[in-house]
């Protein structure tokens, strides 16, 4: 039992807490709520029938009969109706008594077996749908520490009873009990793609649902990769790595557990693949700025990649020229020339492909337009020299 606010269902319980008694034995029925001095008196309710007032929070059955079987529920002043608690009064010269109460993974279940007007009872068997699952030296209790969903099943006990100085063996009527499952198997829940970029982040969520009956249960997690713990355990329910690198491949899983581990449960496993980023945003920086730039001048051209990761490398080129020029990031002209003048670019490439820069005017200042005629006048006016003085001489012939 834990507190309950006004918002909250009442919690109906039994005492003691099975679900079937002999006729003639007495019950205690207990209605926990928000109940405050005053405020009104406990509802009870069988078979959806109105049976009474109480100014306590209990309600008391005395040598039951037939007619109290059924299903019960109550209401406390400030809360909502309660669960149902079904009660089986029975006749019978033996019984097989399991919990009144809902029983979810991880609790202990008790199953008792008895014999009419408690006479004694020897040789008692238990059995689960039909096969024999007594432990040695067993007692008249059956008792599972920790139980799970596959202990669901139809249960029966047998003993010998010794009345009226006659030993017979006796069988119980065949009960259902059913183990609730207390919260889902988890499932690894990714906020992106399973093959993320490197230099991206990672975020996973492990998600269960635990049982609205339970919903005070506290929960831990944990995340694995490759089998060995990456946090937990703690109440923290995601898992996130805000820079990736290749190292952070492999296979993931969670588990979600009760703060006592009383209930373990761990989701299937996720294979991350972290991919290298493709190179892109491939930009050209030159200096001096604009790309105007005087002869004799130094030029500096820069390659400057915005995206990708891994090994990346470079490579210079100018418009009009198969030549590459160079192959790294930078690409220096010392001393430019007029002849340097043109458009340039650079490519970046890694293993999963290449990117190439916008190009790039680079005009030379200074460099005069007749810059060969200057070169070679001396030359030109001794040709037309030679020439003229030839024509001459046929002239004069």
């Amino acid at each position: 039992a834990w507190p309950l606010t006004a918002a909250q269902a009442s919690l109906l319980t039994l005492e003691p807490p099975w679900s079937m008694i002999f006729r003639g034995e007495s019950v205690t029925l207990t209605c926990q709520g928000s109940r405050l001095p005053g405020q009104g008196p406990t509802t009870w309710y069988h078979n959806d029938k109105f049976i009474a007032h109480t100014d306590t929070d209990t309600y008391r059955i005395t040598n039951a009969k037939q007619k109290h079987t059924g299903k019960y529920q109550c209401q406390s002043p400030g809360s909502m109706h309660s669960n149902s608690v079904t009660l089986t009064v029975f006749y019978d010269w033996i019984i097989l008594q399991v919990p009144s109460y809902m029983v979810f993974e991880g609790d202990p279940l008790h199953m008792r077996c008895r014999a009419w007007n408690n006479w004694s009872l020897s040789t008692v068997t238990y059995y689960k749908d039909g096969t024999d699952i007594t432990v040695q030296d067993a007692s008249a209790e059956l008792s599972i520490p920790r139980a799970q969903t596959h202990h669901s099943g139809r249960y029966h006990c047998s003993g010998w009873t010794n009345s009226v100085l006659s030993l017979t063996k006796r069988v119980s009527q065949v009960l259902h009990v059913s183990v609730q499952e207390l919260f889902s198997s988890p499932v690894l829940s990714m906020d992106n793609s399973t093959e993320p970029l490197e230099g991206g982040s990672l975020r996973m969520s492990c998600v269960t649902h635990l049982s609205p009956h339970r919903s005070h249960t506290r929960l831990q997690y944990l995340f694995y990769r490759n089998g060995a713990v990456l946090q937990g355990p703690e109440s923290a329910l995601e898992y996130s790595v805000p820079v990736l690198g290749l190292a952070e491949s492999g296979s993931y899983s969670c588990e979600v557990q009760t703060e006592t581990s009383s209930v373990q449960k761990r989701s299937p496993q996720v294979l991350i693949a972290v991919k290298r980023a493709p190179v892109s945003g491939v930009t050209l920086e030159v200096q001096p700025r604009g790309g105007q730039v005087k002869e004799g001048e130094r030029l500096v051209l820069r390659c400057l990649v915005t995206a990708g990761a891994g090994p990346i490398s470079f490579s210079w080129h100018r418009q009009g020229s198969a030549e590459v020029l160079g192959k790294d990031t930078h690409y220096v002209i010392p001393s430019v020339q007029g002849s340097d003048a043109g458009l340039y670019y650079c490519k970046a490439s890694s293993w999963n492909g290449a990117a190439q820069s916008p190009r790039v005017q680079v005009t030379v200042i200074g460099a005069p337009p007749l810059f060969c005629c200057h070169i070679r006048a001396p030359l030109l006016l001794a040709g037309l020299g030679s020439l003229l003085a030839g024509v001459v001489a046929v002239h004069v012939l």
